[in-house]
């Protein structure tokens, strides 16, 4: 009688205690097909990388320049004491691991968002600038520029491809305040006069500038380099309630949100730009509901996140540091916040994490 084959290509059968034959599955024979569906459910850029560490097929089916969709990371400030050094954290709120990154080019610059993919980097001796990928250490080296703020936008250029860091808070001499913009391979700056000095947002193509003072958004067009046009405050703003105003691009649309507080609570109405049918300019119309996305803000800007793409995430709500000491949550169905823990005090900026 012929020997039995007890063996296949992606099986094998082994003798547990209780004599019964149980199977073992070659998880590296697995199809490409459903691994790559595996990796792009894996929400830590960092369980991404130990994903493609496991065996060549996995590297294979899981490319670097596809990776899952991933969450804001917060970057610890680093104090003064610390720049010298070249250790950057980062915290999860998909995993609520902090990461700590081993990373030379960071050695005695100052780190700032909000960026997808990219850092700006101050250098704290010789003012030189340059973009860096914490995770990769690449860097993009930028022409030099007077009084660096925090930049509104660091990501892909919607206009022409390639990565742009859009600035604000840049004042020239004569005293004039003007937004700055890079882009990639440019041999400077670009200045453009029409914006102000807080809440901007960045879309295709325009940058969105609201003025604290009047409540009035100015609309620059990258292209042209000019004012396109103005928009009016929303109907109903009260000029003598204290509070802050974000600008946010979320799914192609943008988003002005005013945050105050009343009898200690958090409050934020959020107002939606629209382009009406036959209406000579846009305006303001008053939502309560952004659907499944989740908003991360920073200063006056902020990043726009589909929770769908992560388990155990609800959208409709508003990721925030309040006093940057305390990372919150906002929902804005029932218009109750939320402390979460956070273990960097202060808080510093929101970083997405990329590996191209």
């Amino acid at each position: 009688m012929a020997k039995r084959n007890t063996k296949s290509s992606t099986t094998r059968e082994r003798s547990g205690t209780d004599g019964i034959l149980s199977h073992e599955r070659n998880w590296s024979e697995l199809p490409q097909e459903i691994l790559h569906l595996f990796s792009k459910k894996l929400p830590d850029i960092s369980d991404f990388i130990r994903f493609r560490a496991v065996c060549k097929t996995w590297q294979i089916s899981a490319p670097v320049n596809d990776p899952p969709p991933q969450l804001p990371w917060l970057l610890e400030l680093r104090h003064e004491e610390d720049i010298e050094n070249a250790i950057i954290r980062f915290y999860c709120l998909s995993s609520n691991k902090v990461h700590t990154i081993t990373c030379p080019d960071s050695r005695r610059a100052w780190l700032r968002g909000l960026g997808c993919r990219y850092l700006l980097a101050s250098h704290l001796r010789n003012s030189e600038m340059y973009l860096l990928n914490p995770l990769t250490r690449d860097q993009i080296h930028l022409p030099f520029v007077n009084d660096l703020g925090v930049p509104d936008y660091i990501g892909p250029d919607p206009i022409q491809g390639g990565d742009i860091v859009v600035v604000a808070g840049i004042y020239l001499n004569p005293p004039s305040y003007v937004m700055a913009f890079w882009q990639h391979k440019a041999d400077n700056w670009v200045y453009v006069e029409g914006a102000v000095d807080c809440s901007n947002a960045f879309c295709m193509g325009e940058y969105f500038s609201n003025n604290r003072e009047t409540n009035i958004t100015n609309v620059i067009d990258i292209a042209t380099k000019k004012l396109a046009y103005q928009i009016a405050p929303p109907e109903g703003t009260n000029p003598l309630l204290k509070g802050w105003t974000f600008m946010v691009e979320s799914g192609g649309k943008i988003l002005r949100l005013f945050r105050y507080y009343k009898d200690e609570q958090c409050h934020f109405d959020i107002h939606c730009l629209y382009f009406g049918d036959g209406e000579p300019k846009p305006y303001w119309v008053k939502i309560t509901d952004i659907g499944d996305q989740m908003l991360f803000l920073q200063r006056s800007s902020g990043l726009s996140i589909c929770a769908s793409n992560f388990a155990g995430f609800k959208g409709n709500c508003i990721y925030f540091g309040k006093y940057w000491r305390y990372l919150c949550r906002y929902d804005i169905g029932d218009g109750t916040t939320e402390v979460l823990p956070c273990p960097f005090d202060p808080m510093g900026y929101w970083f997405v994490p990329s590996l191209v």
